[in-house]
């Protein structure tokens, strides 16, 4: 039986850094619009969903026709509010979900269907997947980085790491994208918050902290961002101005 792949979005409303980023306009379009529009043309991936507490962002789905499932306002982060909407949907443990956020207006269709791939050809049903670019050293807190021993996922980090002692490396940054089984985000959801996440405050280290079986993989794709400050907003209104994806339309 072919397992269906959901594309669910977080989206809330309040955010401590930029006031309502997810429905801040880039030319002309709010923030979570450009994500649920550039994720819908992803061919590996079934179905596209926003899932809010927020009356304002569900009117805004509304309005571009993107589908919404209505989550808790009890949601502490992305992952336990895509969790919710999962029980909400029903959605069956052997199908997949790829967790894709709301401030990321660059997401790209192939880092997409490349996580899809990934995930689904994996055996492993407690399998999370993070997919990773390399970049230079930036010493940059916003930029989740991905401390991994081959493909095997041992840290996540605000920090500049591994750091090179002996030799010089690139870093491995982490995407605003997720790739669960259904049982993986079960699992997930299992788990309580871990010493290491609430000091970093990167929700992921509760699955490395919970034995959980996290891997990475390189991809060949553009370098997409989270937009948490006003310099990635304008950074973003930049690229979009030159973004093929953007210019084709959707």
């Amino acid at each position: 039986m072919s397992r269906k792949v959901w594309g669910l979005i977080p989206a809330r409303l309040d955010s401590s850094r930029l006031f309502q980023k997810v429905l801040k306009e880039l030319h002309g379009l709010p923030m979570v619009v450009h994500v649920a529009k550039r994720s819908q043309l992803a061919d590996n991936i079934d179905e596209v969903i926003v899932c809010t507490d927020s009356t304002k962002i569900i009117q805004t789905c509304f309005k571009y026709d993107i589908k919404v499932c209505i989550t808790p306002d009890s949601c502490k982060n992305g992952t336990e509010r895509i969790l919710a909407a999962k029980k909400r949907l029903d959605i069956p443990n052997r199908d997949l979900v790829i967790d894709i956020q709301g401030d990321d207006p660059l997401v790209t269709p192939k880092t997409l269907n490349q996580v899809a791939d990934y995930i689904k050809k994996t055996t492993n049903e407690d399998v999370i997947a993070i997919p990773h670019i390399e970049l230079c050293p930036a010493s940059n807190k916003n930029v989740v980085k991905v401390v991994a021993s081959g493909n095997k996922v041992i840290y996540l980090t605000r920090s500049d790491a591994p750091y090179p002692f002996n030799n010089y490396i690139q870093l491995k940054k982490h995407l605003s994208v997720i790739g669960f089984s259904g049982e993986s985000l079960e699992m997930f959801g299992r788990l309580s918050v871990g010493e290491l996440e609430a000091i970093e405050g990167v929700e992921l280290l509760r699955s490395v902290e919970g034995g959980m079986n996290v891997e990475t993989f390189l991809i060949d794709s553009e370098n997409s961002f989270s937009v948490d400050v006003i310099d990635d907003f304008q950074r973003a209104e930049r690229s979009l101005r030159t973004c093929p994806i953007f210019a084709s339309g959707y």
